[in-house]
């Protein structure tokens, strides 16, 4: 996935396969993969995948279901889906590329993407405003955390002198260091 990505949602093709029509800046085009399998192929490209994805926004943000997902950690590329993605017609937006949004009546929000296009999707504007919070808040939590060491690591001094060495039993004498740390 790239920044210019702006949404992607599925779409039959003329065979009735379910396709992934994508938007990218000004065009779009269709990949012969659904929507799912399209950003499982995105996220295995660069080592993850699509159900740690979702299991870890689950847990940082505490959702249960609909969680935006991190696509692409290295290059901040964040989706979140307008319904349940197992839906064919859910569409998954990037939030950087909404440039505002608006009530369409009470059931329906306009869109306004980057490049001057809008949608009317079927969500209520304060859902969908919600919707874009959570993955901004998922993005700017898992950078957070990218850029600190974890809850395991730290840093203890190391005594000077101290040789690390092979005793009799094969083992090293890493307990020499425990009993000085304390």
């Amino acid at each position: 996935m790239e920044k210019k990505m702006i949404l992607l949602t599925g779409e039959y093709d003329g065979y009735g396969k379910l396709c992934a029509r994508v938007m990218a800046g000004g065009v779009s085009f269709l990949v012969g993969r659904s929507p799912l399998q399209l950003l499982n192929d995105a996220l295995t490209y660069i080592g993850f995948d699509l159900k740690g994805a979702i299991g870890s926004a689950k847990l940082i943000l505490g959702e249960r279901s609909r969680c935006p997902i991190i696509v692409n950690p290295y290059q901040g590329i964040c989706l979140f889906p307008n319904k349940s993605p197992n839906n064919a017609d859910c569409m998954w937006f990037n939030p950087d590329h909404i440039v505002n949004t608006r009530a369409m009546g009470r059931y329906q929000t306009e869109v306004e993407l980057s490049n001057g296009h809008s949608i009317i999707v079927d969500s209520r504007l304060t859902s969908f405003n919600n919707k874009i919070h959570k993955a901004n808040k998922l993005m700017q939590l898992s950078m957070k955390r990218g850029n600190q060491p974890g809850p395991i690591l730290f840093y203890l001094e190391s005594p000077k002198g101290h040789q690390l060495t092979k005793e009799k039993t094969g083992n090293y004498n890493f307990n020499n260091l425990e009993d000085n740390h304390k």
